[in-house]
C-alpha cells in the first residue's frame, strides 16, 4: 500500500514538474483569449516571467522568458513575445525543441485548424494554420547560434455586430468570414480581375441584395484582404447566374454613400466637386481618388454608370468635372463601390 502511494505521489510530482516546464500550442491559444489583466498571472503559473515590457495607450509589448535555475535546468529554451494592438493580438512562441514543434503542428491539425493540404507537416517548416479569428504561422530560425522553432499567432477581435459595409473590412480571411457569417453564406468563387486573369475570392451573401466580394492578396491561404467590392452584378464565375441589375445593393455606408445614388446626390453628400475619368482613360467612369471632400475616395473607390452616355462628347477626355456632368443633366449614378483596408 505504501509503495502504491509512493508511486502515485511520484507520478503527481512528475506531472506538476513537467507542466511547469512546458508551454504548448494550446497554451498559446488559451492565453491569446484572456483579458490583459489575467495574462501575467497565467504566464506566471506556467513558469514565465516578464523580461521586457513596453506598455502604451494603443499598444502593449511584452517578452516572457522561462524562469529556470541555470545550474539545474537543461530543457528546451522558451520565450513568448506578446503584442496587443487595437483589435489584434500577436503572440509568438519560441522553442528550441524540435519535438515540441512537430507535436504542436500535429495538435493544430487535430484541433481542426485549416492548412494547405499539399504541405507535409512533418517535413515543411513554414506552414500557415487558420481557424475562426486565429491564424498561426510556423517557421524555423537561428537566433544567437541556437536553432529555434516559432509559432506566430495572430488573433483578431470577433466583432459584436456588423452594421455598415465598412465593418466588413475587419474580416481578413475566408476562415474568419465563415466563422462569423456561417458556411452557407460564404462561397468560394473566381473573380474576373481582368478579361484574361482570374483570382480566388470569397462572396458573402451571393445572389442577394447584400452580396459583397472579398478579393484576397494571398490566394493560397485566402487571406490578406486586398479590397471588398459591393456590387449589383458579381464579376465572378458563379455571379453570372445571380445578377439583379435592376435592383441596388442594400449595404449601408458610414459616409452615407449608397449603390444607385445619383451623381447630383453624391456631389451634395461629398460637399466638394470631384473628377471622373473619361473615355480617354482605362478607368473610364471611375471617380478619381482624392480626399478633399466628406468621402475619402482614396479608401473608397466608386465606379459610376451612365446609360447611353458613352458617346457623349463631355466624356471625350481623360478627366471630367462631376459638376459639369451634373449640369449637363446626364443620368449618371453609383454602380460599384470598392472598400480598401
Amino acid at each position: 500500500m505504501k509503495k502504491i502511494l509512493l508511486l502515485l505521489l511520484l507520478h503527481i510530482f512528475i506531472l506538476a514538474t513537467s507542466s511547469g516546464q512546458s508551454f504548448t500550442i494550446q497554451d498559446l491559444i488559451e492565453v491569446s483569449a484572456l483579458s490583459p489583466s489575467k495574462i501575467d498571472n497565467f504566464m506566471n503559473k506556467k513558469g514565465f516571467e516578464i523580461s521586457y515590457g513596453e506598455p502604451g495607450s494603443d499598444t502593449a509589448g511584452v517578452i516572457y522568458t522561462f524562469k529556470k535555475d541555470k545550474k539545474k535546468y537543461d530543457g528546451p529554451q522558451r520565450s513568448i513575445d506578446m503584442l496587443i494592438q487595437h483589435n489584434t493580438r500577436f503572440f509568438t512562441l519560441h522553442t528550441s525543441s524540435l519535438n515540441e514543434y512537430q507535436q504542436g503542428k500535429q495538435n493544430l491539425i487535430k484541433d481542426g485548424f485549416v492548412y494547405t493540404s499539399e504541405i507535409n507537416p512533418a517535413n515543411d517548416s513554414l506552414m500557415f494554420f487558420q481557424k475562426n479569428n486565429i491564424s498561426i504561422e510556423t517557421n524555423a530560425d537561428v537566433r544567437d547560434s541556437v536553432h529555434e522553432f516559432l509559432f506566430k499567432l495572430k488573433a483578431r477581435k470577433i466583432p459584436d455586430s456588423v452594421n455598415y459595409a465598412e465593418d466588413l473590412l475587419q474580416f481578413d480571411s475566408n476562415e474568419f468570414l465563415v466563422s462569423f457569417f456561417g458556411e452557407k453564406n460564404v462561397k468560394k468563387d473566381m473573380y474576373y480581375f481582368s478579361k484574361s486573369e482570374l483570382k480566388k475570392c470569397s462572396v458573402l451573401f451571393s445572389g442577394t441584395l447584400y452580396q459583397a466580394v472579398f478579393v484576397w492578396g494571398n490566394e493560397t491561404e485566402m487571406n490578406n484582404l486586398s479590397y471588398i467590392l459591393v456590387t449589383n452584378v458579381l464579376p465572378t464565375e458563379a455571379g453570372r447566374q445571380n445578377a439583379f441589375t435592376y435592383e441596388n445593393n442594400k449595404w449601408k455606408f458610414k459616409s452615407g454613400l449608397q449603390s444607385g445614388m445619383s451623381l447630383r446626390d453624391l456631389l451634395r453628400l461629398n460637399d466638394v466637386n470631384f473628377f471622373i475619368y473619361g473615355n480617354k482613360s482605362p478607368l473610364a467612369f471611375m471617380i478619381k481618388p482624392d480626399d478633399n471632400g466628406k468621402i475619402n475616395f482614396r479608401k473608397t473607390g466608386v465606379m459610376l454608370t451612365c446609360p447611353d452616355c458613352d458617346d457623349n462628347k463631355i466624356f471625350d477626355q481623360s478627366e471630367v468635372s462631376a459638376l459639369d456632368i451634373a449640369k449637363a443633366n446626364l443620368p449618371m449614378q453609383v454602380f460599384d463601390i470598392i472598400l480598401y483596408p
